[in-house]
């Protein structure tokens, strides 16, 4: 993929590979080199009204499959369940169908939107587990990419993202569907998620340890406050080190049977506020900028009710971007009093 060609947005193909890093007017990064074009990132350059690019010359062309997301979605959402079920029932963990529910994903959904607007779908309580588990391996592999893993390693960490639940088979349903706060005796039954995972796929042939280790220490912190083990920075897997980061965003911005999901920005304020010390700092800063530049461009309301753009996003401040409100620019790092209440 060296030769680069300069071409006009109006005759970018979905599948084209950007060949430099394309900002807008306020120098804020809307796409980053090497991400790939989809129908919307090809509508959103068209509205920032940027004319050309440069993108590599070689390229596989896709459909537009932006209409066939959800289904695809839906469907492997439907594969996951039969596993999951499996696995209640007491039988062993079928390999081969875990990575064809990770390859079907791979295949489908290569581009941030493709990601992101799965998140985004409104779903309902009951499905939450299920789509917890698809979700987090869509944004494992998403960040494996950004943090440059090989695929071998990025197919890896996309089956323990899948799988980085796998134990709560194990808890009582009572827990799990609690709509309160846990009892401290309830608590201390669902911190041991990991370790009942762990044992799952300890004894699953063709299972990687890899992937086990990932799933046991997904809820370990940096800082040494995450369980089971409490480990500390050098001694957590790094792949469970990316769950850890991206398990949080979903949970986050997801309906749960005890609470609703939170605005995006509410989410990466919390990142800020709460996370710096217990992820891992280049895991977590990679994804906060990432995840963050995908919002370049939205259309939002802020607390007060005023409607607006997202123009820039302050890579010290990543929850508080700056805001094109009418003929105004908004800087919500100097606002304390303002928000990011919804996208729209």
């Amino acid at each position: 993929m060296s030769e680069i060609r300069l071409i006009s947005v109006s005759s970018c193909e979905p599948g084209m590979v950007v060949a430099n890093d394309i900002m807008n007017e306020f120098g804020a990064v809307i796409l980053y080199k090497h991400s790939k074009l989809d129908s919307y990132a090809i509508n959103k350059l068209k509205k920032m009204d940027i004319e050309y690019l440069k993108v590599f010359k070689e390229y596989a062309v896709q459909d537009n499959k932006q209409a066939l997301s959800e289904a695809l979605y839906n469907n492997t959402l439907s594969d996951f369940k039969d596993i999951i079920w499996s696995i209640s029932c007491g039988k062993n963990i079928e390999i081969n169908r875990v990575q064809e529910v990770v390859n079907n994903m791979s295949n489908n959904f290569d581009s941030i939107n493709d990601v992101v607007s799965c998140l985004s779908k409104m779903r309902t309580v009951d499905e939450y587990t299920f789509c917890h588990g698809l979700n987090v391996s869509l944004l494992s592999s998403l960040l494996g990419k950004w943090l440059n893993l090989k695929d071998a390693q990025i197919k890896l960490l996309a089956q323990a993202g899948l799988l980085h639940d796998i134990g709560k088979t194990k808890i009582p349903v009572t827990i799990l569907n609690k709509p309160g706060a846990l009892s401290p005796e309830e608590y201390d039954e669902m911190k041991k998620h990991p370790v009942y995972g762990y044992n799952i796929l300890d004894k699953t042939v063709g299972i990687s340890k890899d992937i086990a280790m990932a799933v046991l220490m997904h809820h370990e912190r940096e800082d040494g406050s995450g369980y089971p083990l409490g480990a500390v920075s050098s001694k957590i897997h790094y792949y469970a080190k990316i769950i850890a980061v991206v398990d949080v965003f979903d949970a986050m911005t997801s309906n749960r049977v005890y609470k609703k999901r939170q605005p995006p920005f509410d989410v990466l304020e919390l990142y800020e506020s709460e996370f710096l010390t217990k992820c891992d700092a280049g895991i977590l800063m990679t994804f906060l900028k990432r995840i963050s530049s995908y919002y370049i461009g939205s259309q939002v309301k802020l607390s007060d009710g005023s409607k607006g753009e997202i123009v820039y996003i302050n890579q010290n401040r990543i929850s508080k971007p700056i805001i094109k409100v009418a003929d105004s620019i908004i800087d919500l790092s100097f606002r304390p009093d303002l928000k990011v209440a919804e996208l729209l």
